[in-house]
């Protein structure tokens, strides 16, 4: 069983994610400061909000939702998103 880890940082090392690959499958643990961050997916991403709050915009989407601790999120594949935070937040990500 070969496992691979990998640090990305985003946005000026205001968003750090470390990225794994286990039996094919990919996911990652992050960290987000206080800001506004946008994205693009790939691949479908599932987020899971581990602590803080999260604002999330995908798309042309004209309002934002707002997840907190234990609460899912997704964001469909080839889709580019926005996030926000107040304060610290963590989440979980599985792709695919």
């Amino acid at each position: 069983m070969k496992h691979m880890y990998r640090l990305k940082k985003y946005h000026g090392d205001r968003v750090q994610s470390l990225t794994y690959e286990k039996d094919g499958r990919a996911g990652s643990v992050g960290i987000m400061a206080p800001g506004a961050y946008e994205f693009g997916a790939m691949e479908r991403e599932s987020f899971t909000v581990c602590e803080g709050e999260i604002r999330v915009k995908v798309g042309d989407a004209t309002e934002w939702k707002s997840y907190g601790k234990g609460e899912t999120f997704v964001i469909p594949e080839h889709a580019n998103f926005k996030l926000q935070t107040d304060d610290i937040a963590t989440y979980y990500c599985v792709y695919g």
